[in-house]
């Protein structure tokens, strides 16, 4: 049975004044005996009333023991114990001489703890009782009623008058009623401040539990620092952030775990800013950190560390600085190819029309050859560069994805750099998008041509589609979004040397190529028609382990009916 917290507070009174009562009773009956064994021989007194009340006492207190922890209404239970008490209090009073015993002070002692036990109405009940029975005890061995064989010490003929022992007891009956009332207001003051602090210190952990459960859901790091630079506390974006669980960091020195760190932060704190630098996870994965370092209160909180991972801002940044590039690059290319095309096309012609008036041999009709090809090789490098700068807005339909994927690949695979290379697909169904077929069948025969390239002599060409209403964060970074209507993702794998890290960040930016012979405006025109088609696409590269291509593309309304 659970108790309340005044339960268990009132039963800790009951045992302190268990063992309080035992100590006392022994210690005044053994003072007395004492004191008044100085004036009387052994012979003279009688032990017999002390042994039993010695023995009363200590049964009783076992009694109590046994029974406090069955007793449902301590508070009676506490009365009852009161009233017990004023009991052995009197017959203390009586064998040790009655009107000439000097134990009427174990009344106030009764009173106090009555008190303390009970507030201020058991200190007044206590006192109430203990006036009626020392009046009655003082009274009663006044006018001889009381056998005189029952006490410790044999009478002394001496009887005090009527005067002193009406003196005698009216003063203690004062006292009683005295300390009750002190004791009492003082115990109410005392539960008052009791009561405050139990509330201050309810609001306390009430207050500690909000700022724990808004620290460890917060959507930033926040890590804790002692003043010897170990990790104190580390909340749950932490533990998500940089992969480490709190068990793992606890104690740990953070200039181990996360070098060079504290001292960028507490550059940054001074001067006022964030500290943004490359991190590494727990699992090797490398993210771009933002940090900052404040002074804490001292002790476990030396210092405070809040953070955050901005490698999607960062990315988004850069796919903005790139897109703006573009855009004014293609605002002003446009312009300037217009005006290489014409005169182009001038010459070309003229060319050609000299070709077949001139009766040229030999070598000069291999240089005329050589120009009529480059100038055909300028016209469509570009016509590249115009559909890179500003993708043709054509009449888009609702076309099979899977179907302009299989045709790509068919017509692909009977090209000289698709002889020594496998091409695997998974492309059941029918996924529909509405899209220009042309410009979406020239997005993926540039990335296969750029897998062939990438796998020179042989390799593996894996491709496949499948839906998506959502990745998970670890899935494809940069491509998910909160909340994306259905949508369809298109992987294209190869088995080649990959793309180093230098490499990766610009593979979609113009005039761009790893081979002497690109142009570098194959995979900018990929990024530019699959982002004019509201899509998205991101690479995935492990040198050595070959190069992952991922489109996101979103699918007509009602035109999906993959298997």
């Amino acid at each position: 049975m659970n108790e309340s917290p005044t339960q268990n507070t009132l039963k800790g009174k009951l045992l302190a004044m268990m063992v309080l009562r035992v100590v006392l009773a022994l210690a005044f009956l053994g003072i007395t005996t004492w004191f008044q064994l100085k004036e009387y021989s052994y012979k003279q007194l009688n032990f017999q009333p002390v042994y039993a009340i010695v023995a009363v006492v200590g049964f009783l207190t076992i009694f109590y023991a046994l029974a406090i922890g069955r007793i449902r209404n301590l508070r009676l239970f506490s009365y009852f114990q009161v009233s017990v008490d004023l009991v052995l209090i009197t017959i203390i009073v009586y064998v040790t001489g009655g009107t000439e015993s000097y134990l009427q002070t174990l009344y106030p002692l009764s009173v106090i703890g009555a008190t303390i036990i009970l507030g201020k109405r058991g200190g007044l009940y206590s006192a109430s009782v203990s006036s009626i029975a020392y009046g009655v005890l003082m009274g009663a061995d006044f006018y001889g009623m009381l056998p005189a064989r029952f006490k410790v010490m044999p009478p002394t003929g001496v009887h005090p008058g009527w005067e002193d022992v009406f003196v005698t007891v009216a003063t203690n009956i004062l006292a009683f009623y005295t300390v009750a009332y002190l004791t009492g207001h003082l115990a109410e003051k005392a539960a008052k401040v009791e009561r405050a602090l139990e509330e201050k210190e309810t609001d306390l952990v009430k207050l500690e539990g909000l700022n724990r459960h808004i620290v460890e859901n917060i959507s930033s790091g926040i890590m804790t620092l002692d003043a010897d630079s170990r990790v104190t506390s580390f909340n749950r974006e932490a533990e998500a952030v940089t992969g480490y669980s709190h068990d793992e960091v606890y104690q740990q020195d953070v200039r181990e775990l996360f070098p060079d760190m504290l001292k960028s932060g507490v550059k940054a704190a001074r001067v006022g800013s964030r500290v943004e630098k490359r991190f590494r996870k727990k699992n090797g994965d490398e993210i771009f950190l933002g940090f900052s370092v404040s002074q804490g209160q001292g002790g476990d909180v030396d210092k405070i560390i809040i953070f955050q991972d901005l490698t999607r801002l960062r990315s988004m940044e850069e796919q903005l600085r790139r897109d703006e590039k573009l855009k004014a690059l293609g605002e002003l290319s446009v312009g300037i190819a217009h005006e290489i095309r014409n005169p182009l096309a001038s010459i070309s012609g003229s060319i050609q029309v000299l070709k077949d008036e001139v009766a040229l041999e030999g070598e000069n009709r291999k240089l005329m050859d050589i120009v009529l090809r480059e100038t055909g090789r300028l016209n469509m490098l570009i016509t590249d560069f115009l559909l890179f700068a500003r993708p043709a807005r054509e009449k888009r339909d609702i076309v099979d994805l899977n179907g302009i994927i299989d045709e790509t690949i068919r017509i692909f695979s009977n090209c000289p750099e698709a002889s020594r290379i496998r091409i695997v697909r998974d492309l059941d169904g029918a996924v529909l998008v509405k899209a220009d077929a042309r410009q979406l069948g020239q997005v993926f025969w540039n990335l296969f041509l750029n897998a062939a390239h990438a796998m020179s002599p042989a390799g593996t060409l894996t491709v496949s589609s499948r839906l998506s209403h959502g990745f998970a964060r670890s899935e494809h970074k940069g491509l998910e979004g909160p909340e994306e209507p259905p949508m369809v993702l298109v992987s294209v794998a190869d088995t080649g040397g990959g793309i180093g890290k230098e490499d990766l960040l610009r593979v979609f930016d113009p005039f761009f190529s790893t081979r002497e012979s690109g142009t570098g405006l194959g995979l900018a025109i990929v990024h530019r028609i699959i982002e004019s088609h509201g899509g998205r696409i991101t690479v995935e590269s492990t040198p050595g382990s070959g190069t992952v291509f991922s489109i996101l593309l979103p699918l007509a309304t009602d035109g999906v009916a993959l298997n």
